[in-house]
């Protein structure tokens, strides 16, 4: 029998209401910005997972989104799902 530990369960399926931040239509500096004042406002407030939504286009955001995540001292771990991070 599989413990709990090894199942993942993610907040949208379960219509938990977790942080967001829509990045769609932004420039890549504005972008940026929104993000890192977003996880600096998820490690403020104490909140444990957030969503950020980059979208498809012509993949600019996405590289800049998952670069800024990456280099982040504030993230431990993250997750790429189709548009979303």
């Amino acid at each position: 029998m599989s413990s709990l530990s090894e199942y993942k369960f993610y907040a949208a399926e379960l219509g938990a209401k977790i942080p967001e931040l829509d990045l769609h239509g932004n420039y890549p500096d504005v972008a940026v910005e929104k993000l890192e004042i977003f996880i600096s406002d998820l490690v403020f407030n104490k909140e444990n997972i957030g969503r950020v939504i980059y979208g498809g286009g012509t993949g600019k955001l996405r590289e800049i989104v998952l670069s800024t995540v990456k280099k982040s001292q504030l993230v431990k771990d993250w997750k790429e799902e189709g548009g979303s991070c």
